[in-house]
């Protein structure tokens, strides 16, 4: 005995496989939604961390040359010096300078 297939709106299924077809309409909605979701933060204040890592760091504000950033640690302190935490992320650093 064989099973007939369940039957398929064209409608609604028309509508998605067309949309899903063109690839960039796919990319703009996912776009669009990340956007919107973090939109809301862009009026935000640096808290925490921020303010020593980013907003008080010369290697970020661009008070030293750029090779200090491959020199010091991502809180803007030399790797030589004993206090510094030995993180050394000098890709991130170049992002936020």
């Amino acid at each position: 005995m064989r099973r007939r297939p369940l039957p398929v709106r064209e409608s609604t299924t028309k509508s998605w496989r067309s949309l899903c077809e063109n690839e960039w309409a796919v990319y703009a909605i996912v776009a669009s939604v990340g956007a919107l979701t973090y939109s809301n933060s862009l009026s935000g204040e640096f808290v925490h961390d921020d303010i020593p890592a980013i907003v008080t760091n010369s290697d970020v504000t661009g008070a030293n040359p750029v090779r200090r950033i491959f020199e010091n640690d991502f809180w803007g302190t030399p790797m030589s010096d004993p206090g510094s935490h030995k993180s050394y992320r000098p890709l991130t650093t170049l992002t936020f300078r």
